[in-house]
């Protein structure tokens, strides 16, 4: 539970930068595509043509570079001087090589070169969008993921010879016997030893008509007991659920580069 938080922090906080570096790449972008529009259509306006200028494009491109694109171009080189190249790496390239030969061309103009700084604005402002869309998912992933644990009860009654005690859920352990009353979420994965009940398991397997359990029933961590008193043994408690095994499987899938992009990064 601790770990999903984290990284529903870390994640907010990342998105948060993406965000701002997005906003201000694409303002950068719209101003850069002012100037085209006002010179495919053939604007007179002075100061619409002065948006299509070499020098403003360069302005553009030398502040995209040294704020929205400065961590990202920053990351690239890093991981260029470390042997290990990757998509960062092709697009921090791109943009300098871009800036630097546009640059060349406007300071010896005999070389007959075109300027292209529109460039590397663009190019960071659609690499940007890319990251700012891949960050929200993992949120809305990571979001998801802690609505399915808070679902768990931090609770769970235990039996002990003839009595009933209230032990937390992380005491248990297997081949403990629990009982589960109408209303209860089940704290644990077991199998029904006694007694007969409908079960709620669309937390979990997303179902939404209620499953009968009797004895010898496997019943899973989370779902919710609606008429019936259950005892239940044990199987595989705290993190070792089947919940458990959902969330780790999220998590190490967030963590893990995707198959196109090791292809990307090589």
């Amino acid at each position: 539970m601790l770990m999903v938080v984290f990284l529903s922090n870390s994640g907010l906080i990342a998105y948060t930068v993406v965000g701002r570096e997005l906003a201000v790449s694409w303002a950068l972008c719209a101003v850069c595509l002012i100037g085209h529009v006002a010179h495919f259509l053939g604007a007179k306006a002075s100061w619409m043509h002065a948006f299509h200028s070499t020098g403003f494009h360069l302005s553009l491109s030398l502040f995209t570079l040294l704020g929205p694109g400065r961590q990202l171009i920053f990351e690239g080189v890093k991981n260029l001087f470390k042997g290990a190249p990757n998509m960062n790496t092709l697009v921090g390239l791109g943009a300098l090589s871009s800036f630097a030969v546009s640059s060349l061309a406007v300071l010896i103009p005999k070389l007959g070169w075109r300027a292209f700084f529109e460039e590397p604005v663009m190019l960071i402002a659609f690499v940007l969008l890319g990251r700012n869309l891949e960050q929200r998912a993992k949120i809305k992933a990571t979001s998801d993921m802690t609505g399915l644990l808070s679902s768990l009860p931090s609770q769970a009654r235990l039996m002990v010879d003839d009595s009933i005690v209230e032990v937390p859920c992380s005491s248990l352990s297997v081949g403990d016997q629990i009982v589960v009353l109408p209303g209860d979420r089940v704290p644990a994965d077991g199998i029904v030893r006694a007694g007969r009940s409908t079960i709620d398991e669309s937390s979990f397997t997303g179902e939404p008509m209620p499953v009968t359990k009797e004895p010898g029933s496997q019943v899973a961590a989370g779902s919710i007991n609606l008429n019936g008193t259950l005892t239940i043994e044990v199987r595989r408690p705290g993190g070792e659920t089947a919940m458990g095994d959902i969330v780790r499987l999220v998590e190490e899938a967030q963590s893990r580069e995707a198959p196109v992009q090791r292809l990307a990064d090589k």
